[in-house]
């Protein structure tokens, strides 16, 4: 089966060619391991690696090098192999992108110039075989005299060196404008995509992914470049033809969405109170601020399910005024221990320790949101967490209508808050989630539910969080005690065992 440039899948292995030699290879990682089993069968060749590191380029960064330190270079002789980084400068065409990437000499180094992207640092990893650095792992550039071979995560392809002054011409369909708009999950209506115009083309955004643009393959039917042909958008019609969502079809599955109508007006209604007057309703909703000051501490005891996936846990939540918090939880399966899980911030420092993964302790962003996770009266002090706080219109949470605000700190992460029109509680967030190992960051949403009055202040016993990497996580409160003695220890890490 093809993916997309020089590669292919067959049997479970992915295929591919080194230097005219068939390689059949197969890598894997979850948190805390990565490996990649690698072989050319006609040279009766191969090699394991097994880490103890979360997800790595490794092993696509090993194999070229492991393959010419035991056998050479077999095509040495036929190719122009040269230090001079200046031979790879020119103009590479990715027609399946419709753009073309620039390779130069900046401040004394060789990048990569991607429309719409950071400029790449080009670190040369064997002969003419770069990596790119600041992309996400596996993006490499192998180049030849007349093309340059981009191997991603994705698929790869084949880029022909063009001349500096070629332009591709760049059309969009009537048809590729009629998708634009939003679009909510059929399964979950909190996780929504977008569909933009942006500099003559229409792109589908994800957020935390780049931009997809659509290009017409047929009636209805998008490809989604760059990523390989099995990726595209088919457009989904009611009787009168009116296009009222889409299905992504991937690999994986097929995904829909349900066309968001009239989003863009509903968004752009100008509430009829201030963010001020707003938060006041809010704040006296959750309990009042009298109510909320009296205390001081929380201790939870929390169960959690992730669903579909026959994971299930229970576990405990400590916070502490004025921002301290702590969650320890074990983690089962088929009524079975499969692990453990901590997380800390003790009002300076925070991380994570995790049975099945390496320890990480907490920096830059991901330490900002913490912080403010972390503060115990939340909302309460909405002025000082974050330095700005802005209405984004109105919409609809479920049956609800409510407010949209954003919240954006010094540091962190924005947060977009849905607040409920009817009881100025909150029903949705939706934010980023920074990693100190990652320069990625993953969105996800929560949705709150079951609000409940404990010691005089209302608790959301329910709470759905949702991201591409665990799926929808349904966490439930049990019990909850206020005011308890916590000893500071609680909130400092561990140390695994």
């Amino acid at each position: 089966m093809k993916i997309g440039g020089k590669s292919s899948y067959g049997l479970g292995w992915f295929l591919q060619d080194w230097n005219g030699l068939k390689v059949a290879q197969h890598g894997g990682n979850i948190d805390g391991f990565n490996s990649m089993v690698a072989m050319i069968p006609e040279k009766k060749l191969g090699f394991v690696m097994l880490t103890n590191v979360s997800g790595s380029s490794l092993g696509s960064e090993l194999m070229p090098i492991v393959w010419e330190n035991i056998l050479g270079n077999p095509n040495a002789a036929n190719q122009t192999a040269s230090a001079d980084a200046s031979k790879e400068i020119g103009s590479y065409r990715f027609e399946e992108a419709g753009f073309d990437v620039e390779i130069k000499m900046q401040d004394g180094k060789l990048v990569a110039v991607v429309p719409g992207q950071p400029t790449y640092i080009l670190e040369k990893v064997v002969e003419r075989k770069y990596k790119l650095n600041g992309a996400p792992d596996g993006f490499f550039v192998t180049f030849k005299d007349t093309e340059a071979f981009l191997e991603q995560p994705q698929g790869n392809y084949t880029l022909p060196k063009v001349k500096a002054d070629a332009q591709i011409p760049t059309t969009v369909s009537d048809a590729a404008k009629e998708l634009v708009g939003k679009y909510a999950s059929e399964k979950n209506a909190a996780r929504t995509i977008e569909i933009t115009p942006a500099d003559g083309k229409v792109s589908l955004v994800v957020e935390g992914q780049q931009p997809y643009v659509l290009n017409e393959k047929s009636k209805d039917l998008f490809a989604m470049s760059p990523l390989p042909d099995d990726y595209k958008v088919k457009a989904k019609r009611d009787a009168s033809g009116k296009i009222i969502g889409i299905t992504i079809l991937q690999p994986e599955g097929e995904f829909g969405f349900n066309r968001i109508e009239n989003d863009a007006a509903k968004s752009a209604e100008k509430p009829k109170i201030s963010v001020d007057e707003l938060m006041a309703k809010v704040i006296n909703a959750l309990g009042g601020e009298a109510n909320w000051r009296k205390l001081n501490s929380r201790q939870s005891k929390i169960e959690f399910d992730f669903i579909h996936q026959g994971v299930k846990g229970y576990g405990t939540g400590y916070a502490k005024a004025p921002n301290m918090s702590a969650q320890e939880a074990t983690i089962t399966a088929l009524g079975k221990t499969i692990g453990s899980f901590f997380e800390y911030f003790d009002g300076t420092n925070g991380g994570e320790e995790v049975s099945f993964a390496p320890t990480e302790t907490y920096t830059g962003k991901q330490l900002e949101d913490a912080r403010i996770g972390a503060n115990f009266y939340g909302l309460l002090d909405w002025k000082t967490l974050y330095k700005t706080a802005e209405f984004k219109g109105v919409s609809k949470v479920g049956d609800e209508d409510a407010y949209i605000v954003v919240f954006e700190p010094e540091k962190g992460n924005k947060d977009t808050i849905y607040f409920s029109q009817k009881t100025f509680l909150p029903l949705k967030l939706e934010s980023l989630s920074s990693s100190s190992t990652s320069s990625v960051s993953q969105p996800y949403s929560e949705m709150y539910s079951d609000y409940r009055t404990v010691d005089g202040v209302m608790l959301p016993f329910k709470t759905v969080n949702s991201s591409s990497g665990n799926g929808d996580l349904v966490l439930t409160i049990k019990e909850v005690k206020h005011n308890v003695a916590i000893n500071d220890k609680a909130f400092k890490p561990k140390g695994k065992k």
